[in-house]
């Protein structure tokens, strides 16, 4: 909401701590006299630039996660979790007081606070500023860099091609056996060799199973529904690819940006907020293990991934890939990146998805891993008495480990249950994404379980 709204909204009360917090001079008994005071005095450049600054001091952390959403509406509850590390509610009271947040229940009945969008901009503004006073910058960059452009766009259309016109038969997981997989990525404009073994989950569907440029684009294709997985044991083009087709190659590469995102955010839970701050931030070139030390917690390690790990290989490498961002070394052999001109037409607030509920991700407690062990890693009482279903307990403890088989699998179907519901639970429930295999497994499985009772059905009719 405008500053305007948000102060047209906010009852007399609101207004008169805001003004009083300020030291405005005006009447206070009118609500009309009170808004025109507050109005002129947020819209004064220098008022607003030292108020932020006084407001975000020792707030680093929570500003840069406040600043950097791709929306200005929170619930009290998020913002609890943004201000916990430096005064929870209180802090909240304080931000209404002072004129940053304002409670409404106007729209939609529900509680939510408003950041008023001009002020969440010069909060971002001064942020930015902050950011790039601690950062090694460079107008000229490394001589030698990596720029990819829209070559994930045009690999995409490659490997469509490809699956059309070739028979592609699939390992029992669900996978391409290594001789179409090399020949795929022979094609492909960037090149990548095939996994050498090594324990990878976390980021995607087919994750485990490819490299990370293909897993990405492989997993686009299927949840686009531009691929599909035969029953008959086959990788087959859609007939019908005229939507992916119809659109420019830059509303392509957005639609594989957001998927990105979207795939990602799960593992790492602030990648939007370090994608928009990298759009703002590295016009210039910047120094790639400086601006991790910057991001602070926005970046965090994730299982197998250390912090670097994380930054380097599934955010800047990805990035690259995806045409936003160029990657070089200068002769020292330190590592530099600078956002390119498609990162600029790209990167926009409306492209980049927003935070999601909170209190529906606190219910997404499990990692399901491809060698079908799923790891609890919450208290959810609920959740784990319909896993214990259709699955085996393996581990007990703070951190349960369930085994999903084919025995268990009939163990629940004789009970009533249903494969395509369990499927829907694991990915309401499920940190990241499920596995390829155990997708296709656990519907293989039930299907040969349903096939025995429809015969012995038949031969008692």
């Amino acid at each position: 909401m405008k500053l305007s709204e948000c102060l047209s909204t906010a009852d007399i009360n609101t207004l008169r701590k805001i003004s009083d917090h300020y030291g405005l001079t005006c009447s206070k008994h009118s609500k009309l006299a009170l808004l025109q005071e507050l109005l002129y005095a947020f819209r004064q450049g220098r008022f607003l630039d030292e108020a932020i600054a006084r407001w975000q001091e020792g707030r680093d952390e929570a500003m840069l996660r406040l600043c950097l959403e791709t929306r200005s509406r929170f619930s009290a509850e998020e913002l609890r979790g943004i201000f916990q590390s430096c005064g929870g509610e209180a802090v909240i009271d304080e931000a209404i007081r002072e004129g940053w947040l304002f409670p409404s229940s106007r729209y939609g009945g529900r509680l939510y606070y408003y950041i008023p969008d001009e002020l969440q901009a010069a909060m971002r503004r001064q942020l930015v500023a902050r950011f790039l006073r601690n950062l090694r910058r460079s107008q000229e960059g490394p001589l030698l860099y990596q720029d990819e452009g829209l070559a994930l766009v045009r690999d995409l259309d490659v490997f469509l091609e490809y699956v059309r016109h070739h028979t592609v038969p699939l390992t029992t997981g669900g996978s391409m056996y290594k001789r179409n997989l090399t020949q795929v990525l022979e094609l492909f404009e960037v090149q990548e060799t095939p996994l050498q073994g090594g324990w990878r989950f976390g980021y995607g569907r087919r994750f485990h199973d490819y490299p990370d440029r293909l897993a990405l684009l492989y997993d686009y294709a299927y949840s686009a529904r531009l691929i599909v997985e035969g029953e008959d044991g086959y990788l087959h083009a859609a007939e019908d690819c005229s939507d992916w087709y119809g659109l420019s190659e830059i509303e392509q590469a957005r639609a594989l940006m957001r998927f990105y995102i979207h795939l990602y955010r799960r593992p790492i839970a602030r990648l939007p907020q370090v994608v928009h701050l990298l759009a703002h931030t590295a016009v210039d070139w910047l120094d790639s293990a400086e601006t991790l030390d910057a991001l602070a917690h926005l970046v965090t390690p994730y299982y197998y991934d250390d912090r670097e790990q994380v930054w380097r290989t599934r955010i800047l490498k990805m990035l690259m890939h995806l045409g936003l961002i160029r990657i070089g070394q200068d002769e020292t052999g330190r590592e530099w990146f600078q956002i390119t001109k498609l990162g600029q037409q790209l990167i926009t607030p409306d492209a980049l998805p927003a935070t999601p509920d909170q209190t529906r991700e606190r219910q997404r407690i499990l990692i399901v891993q491809p060698n079908f062990d799923i790891v609890v890693t919450g208290d959810q009482p609920l959740v784990t008495n319909e896993l214990a279903a259709f699955t085996d307990l393996r581990q007990a403890g703070a951190i349960r480990v369930y085994r999903l088989s084919e025995a268990s699998v009939r163990r629940g179907m004789a009970s009533g249950g249903l494969v395509s519901a369990w499927l829907a639970f694991l990915h309401q429930h499920a940190q990241t994404p499920v596995p390829g295999n155990v997708e296709r497994t656990l519907l293989e499985w039930g299907r040969t379980q349903r096939e025995p009772e429809m015969g012995e059905s038949s031969l008692t009719s």
